[in-house]
């Protein structure tokens, strides 16, 4: 199967270190990707969704068509991402009016929506390749205890998604226990990590980060995965103001999923940007062998 990359725009704009650690293993892995340059801002869907539906649905739709042309699916890097441009396919692929309506936008600049491709999230597809990840392993992430963080857009809507199961979700656990580490259980492993609501509701925003913190405190984990963008801003940039604000010490590193893996290919932590994270990952790393200590 032939996949261009949508990276959407967090990713390039804030966080090009999480596209390096992409780009890097799906070249290890052998999968066919390759760049689709002139797509936009997906659009975000919790922001301009209710905003502006019409113009929600023109936008995703002409991202959409660029792909269909050059017939290849989609490779999503976003969890938000993935949701928008599978929801607009969905809701146009079962209204012919409204897809008829989006269409006459479209055709103002040359464009026209058909629905013909698959959407994927970057974890779909390695899932789907979980055999492929175990057969190029060379640095098994041994002694690493990992709590799994889905997220909202990963999982819903779930009749649009239809991915992992939205009440018990496990692919995430499945790909980390295969690189050697350990996923952990934790009671709020499904609740949102609070990021939609930092611009609107900062106090409550934190509320919702501290509620997971604790609850990965609890469950033993050494670190954080996540598999949208957002959520990685949240544990990885938020932590030092929650622990200023509430006089909280957690120092969980996050990592996105593409970083684990990547490490767990034998690709160096350089490679990757990891001195770009805001909790120090080092540490920890060397703690189970997969970076050298400094006084070795």
């Amino acid at each position: 199967m032939t996949y261009k990359y949508f990276f959407g725009c967090v990713i390039p704009g804030r966080l090009p270190y999480l596209e390096a650690s992409a780009r890097k293993i799906f070249d290890k892995l052998g999968i066919n990707v390759s760049d689709q340059t002139q797509y936009s801002c997906c659009p975000d869907p919790t922001g301009v969704a209710a905003l502006d539906h019409k113009s929600w649905l023109a936008l995703g739709a002409r991202n959409l068509s660029l792909y269909e042309n050059d017939n290849s699916d989609v490779l999503s890097l976003c969890s938000g991402c993935t949701e928008t441009l599978k929801t607009v396919q969905h809701i146009l692929n079962n209204d012919p009016e409204e897809k008829k309506e989006i269409n006459s936008i479209l055709n103002k600049i040359g464009k026209k929506y058909q629905g013909n491709i698959n959407i994927k999230h970057f974890a779909q597809v390695l899932f789907e390749n979980l055999d492929l990840i175990k057969e190029n392993i060379i640095k098994p992430l041994k002694d690493l205890k990992v709590a799994c963080h889905p997220g909202c857009h990963y999982l819903r809507p779930s009749e649009i998604i239809q991915w992992d199961d939205p009440f018990e979700p496990t692919t995430l656990d499945v790909i980390v226990e295969a690189l050697g580490a350990e996923p952990v259980d934790y009671e709020l492993k499904k609740d949102c990590c609070g990021n939609p609501l930092e611009k609107s509701d900062k106090e409550l925003s934190q509320k919702l980060l501290l509620n997971k913190l604790e609850s990965i405190k609890k469950s033993g984990a050494d670190c954080i995965v996540c598999v949208c963008p957002a959520c990685y801003q949240q544990f990885d940039f938020n932590q030092r103001e929650l622990n200023k604000n509430l006089n909280t010490d957690f120092k969980f590193p996050v990592f996105y999923l593409t970083e684990l893996i990547a490490l767990a290919l034998g690709i160096k932590g350089e490679e990757i940007g990891l001195k770009f994270h805001r909790v120090r990952v080092n540490n920890l790393l060397q703690k189970i062998n997969i970076l050298e200590s400094p006084n070795k």
